[in-house]
């Protein structure tokens, strides 16, 4: 009976130990709980809803789909295609589309104004992008065919062109494209002109042809006059909104450097009347400059910009 007794003891002693540590460490012992997933949720891709584009004569056009077969009436157009990495989606261009050399592996439509309307419709395009060249009629019977003309032809500015740089882009949907292009246009202009600050402007006259066919030059509100501003010049003709100038009114101005067109020979100057007086002539500060960079509005511009004020301040550029 005692050892039944003592046998009890014991086990309510030993029973009494546990329950005290289990308790002493404030602890709930108890086997591990396995924490919850975590759940990511995708992000949806983003959903294409079609382009809608208002053009430079304010007309609405809608693509349900990225175009991407395209034909260019428009050098420049053509240049800023290339420019944006979208060669690849012409299928057709003009005679005067000559730049970048790829090009010339394009099916040419022929002119700028009046391509061949034909042409253009074998091609069966997504879209045809002109510029204010290309008669109304042509664009008229295209569109009569069932085809989508944008015409794309801001107003002739440094500005402008970024605006048709961007238009391309939103239509060819390479809008990330086309803002790195302008960046970087803004970028190089406001490295040129900057040098050019406290710089005494240089009168200038620009050449596109002399002769016995006549005197032309680009007068007030023209791309060129705004380049040579922005170059660090004054443009004499500044005081004529035509083309034609008369020589007299330069040999009255004489400016200090000619800026001459490819079409308009350098060379020839010494022996053509008047010019041959001038004190730009007499100087030897007559330079010739690509026509493509200061008379197309697209992306190689600020090339353009850059070889102006190089002629017309040449030391800042060394």
């Amino acid at each position: 009976m005692k050892k039944v007794l003592l046998v009890s003891i014991a086990v309510l002693l030993l029973l009494s130990v546990v329950a005290t540590g289990c308790q002493g460490t404030g602890e709930v012992i108890s086997s591990p709980t396995p924490s919850p997933t975590a759940t990511v949720t995708p992000t949806p891709e983003p959903v294409f809803s079609g382009i809608i584009i208002s053009d430079s004569l304010d007309r609405v056009r809608e693509f349900e789909q990225i175009p991407e077969k395209v034909i260019s009436l428009s050098p420049t157009l053509t240049e800023i295609i290339y420019a944006l990495d979208m060669g690849e989606k012409l299928v057709g261009r003009t005679d005067w589309c000559n730049y970048p050399e790829q090009v010339f592996d394009v099916t040419s439509v022929g002119n700028m104004d009046v391509p061949s309307v034909e042409t253009i419709i074998s091609l069966s395009p997504d879209v045809v992008v002109v510029s204010l060249i290309t008669t109304e009629e042509t664009v008229n019977i295209l569109e009569q065919a069932g085809i989508k003309c944008v015409v794309i032809d801001a107003e002739n500015t440094f500005e402008g062109a970024y605006t048709n740089i961007n238009m391309v882009g939103l239509l060819l949907g390479a809008v990330d494209e086309a803002t790195i292009i302008v960046d970087q246009m803004k970028e190089e202009v406001s490295e040129i002109t900057t040098k050019l600050l406290n710089v005494t402007p240089k009168t200038v006259y620009y050449i596109m042809g002399y002769g016995e066919y006549g005197d032309f030059t680009a007068g007030a509100d023209t791309f060129i006059s705004e380049m040579i501003f922005l170059a660090g010049g004054i443009n004499v003709a500044d005081d004529t909104t035509d083309w034609s100038y008369s020589v007299e009114k330069l040999v009255e101005h004489n400016p200090e450097v000619l800026i001459c067109s490819m079409w308009a020979p350098a060379e020839g100057l010494k022996e053509a009347t008047g010019y041959s007086d001038l004190a730009a002539v007499i100087n030897n500060r007559v330079v010739t400059i690509e026509d493509d960079l200061m008379q197309r509005i697209g992306p190689r511009i600020t090339i353009g910009l850059l070889e102006v004020a190089k002629a017309l301040h040449p030391t800042l550029f060394e």
